[in-house]
């Protein structure tokens, strides 16, 4: 049995592949149903007891459109269903992309048991698609799914094509413009080891959407030219209009037409089988052009380049410091994009590998290098050694350190290595409990190793051990995530408001884990209280933007019921996260009173947008630019007033489209805009930063001296120390300009502040006098009365730890604010 897993997949919006990885070659299945294709459509049609997925459901989709699903990837992670008119129901994005992965298993005619692959996904997909991407592959029959980012598997698939001696130290850019989503990808060949530094990407910019631009820009203005029409757009894309087939069979036609425009200079779509309201059939020739269907697309092809500016721009690269840009994905057959790219960037394209099997081939040379972690089934071979191994599957060393442990009796064993080509043989040698040597490695190929175990009698003794494989030619050093991982924190400039603090930085590399980071809390919690809670709340997206701009992953709440004892408010809650290859997030929340710890593992599969929540959200950020409009306006800021006004107009436009949305609307509009909603509010963050940083500034101040004050008072020696090396490092985070920067210097400020203020008996003493004063506003009288006589019995004592455990508790019984009500009347409302 293989102990690598070998199979690679790109699982594609509108076309999918499989490939594996067979003693140092890459082979690609064709496709059975489709003679000299070896890529399947990811199209899925139901017809009565069948399942149609490929070029069989393309053709029935001219029948029966409403059985047919496609484009499903661009929905993934979504709650989005796609209605089946035969089955009476829906399915979802996720059973949708199984049934295309079952599909691609029926290629493989080598008699192996599937259970281990390598699925591709786009860069951009952030860590609710990326979970979803796994379930399909579970739900498809595999036991272990590893994921693999688009254009590291197209540079995997470019570098080990190429000869070591053309392969030059340098960066280039990897260029995948798919049927659904795009990616550019940095890459950098440094000392034999490949990586890649940046990236960006549009998870809802294709191939699909420029067909869907042949359709509302062409087909539908000359329909309406032609014929009698009223919301016909809106009646081909509701899910319940009356011409929703028609849209699907045009987009089709559409598309048709786009792979004739890439040969051709003209294309022509036939537009039929339907009548205008007057009762007029409907039938017309449409002739588009190539350069009427470039000037369609050149404001995507441009905004593309945008992105390729931005990375150049961060990276502080320039045009001669790229060797090329690699095109992949079906998408870079068409013409214009090759020469704007050219044109534009005045970087040469290299268009040396096939774009669309280029993803499948790297993922398999990536699949090669992944042990399988299936536990075997069945009965173990039976053997008194077991062999443990540990090296590196891809090196770019000349010998590579093999080292393995053995477990059982080696008294009188002995072992030998050999390579496969016979160019290695480590002789016959006493076996030990562990042994290692070096095995040299051929240049630019996978090496092959064995290593037996024989008697004295150089009888060979059965163990355990797998085939060793060593891939010499290039393999990649990570795989980085695609944007900044997040906690929401409690903004104590703004309170009542949060704000985020980054864990990991986008391009950080997986799988990642996190020091513990302690966090003061701003309430306490009382041992058995269902409604005492706090909450950790993880969120994907920029560190510098509002947490509502961002996505969510999840959160983990810790309730009074899960506690040992009562938690003070103040006390330290540490916080750790890791995030696997595969995008696994797991938190770890210790809270130092109660030396408990609390552990829960993120893996959500949908992301619910509602048509409903994202116009309200729309409509609160229109909000939010207005205010912000009129506030630079009124102290003269008129450079910050003259960008935001530009974003207003971005703003309407969103607006506009988002409410012009059915409730039933079958396209992906909804989180096309959802995206756009969520850069605007990035943008008006970045364009209001000057006066973060002024507010932000004057806080720290104001902090700094109150800290300053209070440790003169009741600090002690290693608060002072915290205190002075924050104090002495202001230049260093002042000169940043980042208003997150210097809030976090202050939130390490104030954590002291309010350690101190917490075992001082004056301020102790004041809060439980202001609790006691408010005990007709507490919710449980009783449960009052009892931390109230607890409280005077703690004061008359001096015990001032107990006093503070009394002080969270009664605070807790009070409405919400009252808590904050309380430290600012005491002189803690920082």
């Amino acid at each position: 049995m293989e102990n690598t897993i070998n199979y690679g997949i790109d699982l594609g919006t509108t076309n999918s592949a499989i490939a594996k990885f067979v003693k140092g070659e890459i082979f690609i299945f064709s496709n059975p149903q489709d003679m000299g294709s070896r890529t399947l459509p990811s199209i899925v049609g139901y017809k009565k007891d069948k399942i149609l997925v490929g070029k069989q459901a393309r053709v029935f989709a001219e029948r029966e459109p409403q059985n047919v699903k496609s484009v499903f990837k661009r929905k993934m992670g979504t709650s989005e269903s796609f209605p089946v008119k035969s089955l009476n129901q829906s399915k979802t994005p996720i059973e949708l992309s199984a049934q295309v992965l079952k599909e691609l298993k029926t290629f493989v005619n080598t008699g192996d048991s599937l259970d281990a692959v390598v699925i591709t996904i786009p860069a951009s997909f952030d860590t609710i698609q990326s979970n979803a991407t796994k379930e399909a592959g579970i739900l498809a029959g595999f036991k272990q799914v590893v994921l693999l980012q688009e254009p590291i598997a197209a540079s995997l698939a470019y570098a080990n094509m190429k000869k070591e001696k053309e392969m030059q130290e340098g960066q280039w850019l990897v260029y995948d413009l798919g049927g659904g989503t795009f990616d550019v990808a940095l890459i950098q060949i440094k000392d034999g080891e490949m990586k890649v530094l940046d990236h960006e990407g549009d998870n809802f910019l294709g191939g699909a959407d420029f067909d869907n631009l042949i359709v509302e820009k062409i087909i539908i203005p000359k329909l309406y030219e032609n014929y009698k029409f009223s919301d016909l757009e809106e009646k081909m894309k509701s899910a319940s209009g009356k011409l929703n087939a028609v849209y699907l069979k045009l987009l089709r036609l559409s598309e048709d037409a786009k792979i004739i425009l890439s040969a051709k200079t003209s294309a022509e779509i036939e537009v039929s089988g339907f009548e205008d309201e007057d009762g007029n059939d409907v039938d017309i020739e449409i002739v588009i052009t190539r350069s009427e269907f470039n000037e369609l697309i050149r404001p995507n092809i441009d905004g593309i380049n945008e992105m390729i500016k931005q990375i150049l721009t961060r990276n502080s690269l320039t045009q001669i410091d790229l060797q090329f840009i690699l095109m992949v994905g079906g998408s870079t057959y068409i013409p214009y994009v090759r020469t704007r790219v050219e044109e534009v960037l005045q970087i040469s394209v290299n268009c040396e590998i096939d774009p669309t099997t280029a993803v499948a081939i790297g993922a398999a040379y990536y699949a090669a290098t992944k042990r399988k972690e299936i536990e075997k089934s069945g009965k173990a071979k039976h053997s008194s050694i077991s062999v443990k191994t540990s090296y590196n599957k891809a090196s770019k060393e000349k010998d590579e350190l093999f080292s393995a442990r053995i477990t059982g009796n080696t008294d009188g064993l002995l072992y030998r290595i050999t390579r496969q080509d016979g160019g290695f043989d480590s002789g016959i040698k006493n076996l030990s409990e562990r042994i290692s040597e070096d095995l040299p490695l051929v240049n630019g190929a996978f090496n092959f190793f064995s290593l037996v175990i024989y008697d004295i009698e150089n009888n060979i003794i059965e163990t355990d051990i797998e085939p060793i494989g060593i891939n010499s030619g290039f393999g990649i050093s990570g795989q980085p995530i695609p944007e900044d991982i997040c906690l929401e924190v409690d903004d104590y400039d703004n309170p009542g408001k949060t704000r985020l603090k980054a864990i990991f930085f986008k391009n950080s590399i997986l799988p990642l884990r996190s020091q513990g980071t302690s966090f003061p809390l701003n309430k306490g919690l009382i041992k058995g209280n269902n409604d005492d809670f706090i909450y950790i709340n993880v969120l994907e997206g920029s560190h510098l933007a509002l947490p509502e701009a961002n996505k969510g992953i999840g959160f983990m709440e810790i309730r009074g019921t899960q506690i040992t004892r009562d938690i003070a408010k103040g006390s330290d809650i540490e916080i750790t996260i890791s995030i696997s290859e595969s995008r696994d997030i797991t938190i770890s929340a210790y809270l130092n009173m109660a030396d408990q710890e609390f552990k829960q593992t993120f893996n959500p599969k949908e992301r619910h947008t509602t048509i409903e929540f994202l116009k309200e959200q729309v409509e609160d950020l229109s909000d939010k630019l207005e205010l912000e409009i009129q506030e630079a306006t009124d102290r003269e800021d008129y450079e910050t007033a003259s960008a935001l006004s530009k974003l207003k107009k971005q703003m309407e436009s969103v607006s506009e489209e988002t409410e012009s949305l059915t409730g039933d609307d079958v396209t992906d509009k909804r989180y096309q805009l959802e995206d756009k909603k969520r850069k605007i509010a990035q943008e008006i963050d970045s364009a209001t930063k000057n006066k973060r940083i002024q507010q932000v500034k004057a806080h720290y101040f104001e902090i700094k001296d109150e800290c300053k004050k209070i440790l003169d008072e009741n600090g002690n020696d290693h608060e002072r120390k915290i205190f002075n090396d924050i104090v002495a490092q202001e230049s260093v985070f002042f000169a940043t300009n980042s208003p997150l920067k210097i809030q976090e210097k202050s939130d390490e400020i104030h954590s002291i502040v309010g350690k101190i203020r917490w075992r001082t008996p004056e301020f102790l003493s004041n809060i439980f006098q202001w609790c006691k004063n408010s005990q007709t506003r507490m919710n449980d009288q009783a449960q009052a009365k009892s931390l109230i006589d607890a409280g005077n019995f703690a004061i008359e004592s001096n015990n001032w730890e107990r006093l503070s455990e009394i002080n969270s508790g009664l605070l807790n019984l009070l409405p919400k604010g009252a808590e904050k009500e309380a430290t600012t009347k005491i002189g803690f409302g920082i």
